[in-house]
């Protein structure tokens, strides 16, 4: 009588069991489905939209982090924010940002260049972003900024 109620029991938990165990896996596919990295222009619009909230280092981060260029070169990807404070700090906060330039290398490459006009009426900054699909996701592979106009459009 025992064994009858055990199995009668088993029986019971056993369909919920399954439902558990398989809202579990949504769960984790779910999150790696809805992990990956945006669309590159998504990417940049985070980046810019964080730099004004949240200041240099948290957009970088935001756009390096647990890349291919955070992971090679480091020390240059720390450099970034001090050097980034500096300029918005001297030509004040952005105002607004056109995309000048976007050029598509294959289907998997693809760079984008931008200007960004400050507040203070300074030097506009000229950006640029080199991104690359890897295992069906866009990570940043180059990042740069500067003020040099002659560097700006060098090879447009």
């Amino acid at each position: 009588m025992q064994t009858a109620l055990v199995q009668k029991l088993h029986r019971q938990r056993l369909p919920f069991m399954k439902s558990k165990l398989f809202f579990a896996l949504l769960v984790v596919v779910g999150s790696q489905v809805f992990a990956a990295r945006p669309e590159p222009q998504a990417q940049i619009d985070t980046f810019f939209s964080t730099l004004g909230d949240k200041g240099a280092s948290a957009a970088i981060e935001g756009l390096c982090k647990g890349t291919l260029l955070e992971s090679r070169n480091g020390s240059q990807v720390a450099a970034f924010p001090p050097a980034l404070e500096q300029a918005i700090k001297i030509d004040g906060k952005i105002d607004r940002i056109e995309k000048i330039d976007k050029k598509l290398f294959g289907d998997s490459f693809v760079r984008i260049r931008m200007i960004s006009y400050h507040n203070l009426g300074g030097a506009p900054l000229f950006w640029e972003f080199m991104f690359f699909k890897a295992k069906d996701e866009w990570q940043i592979y180059i990042f740069r900024f500067n003020d040099e106009i002659d560097k700006a459009f060098s090879g447009l």
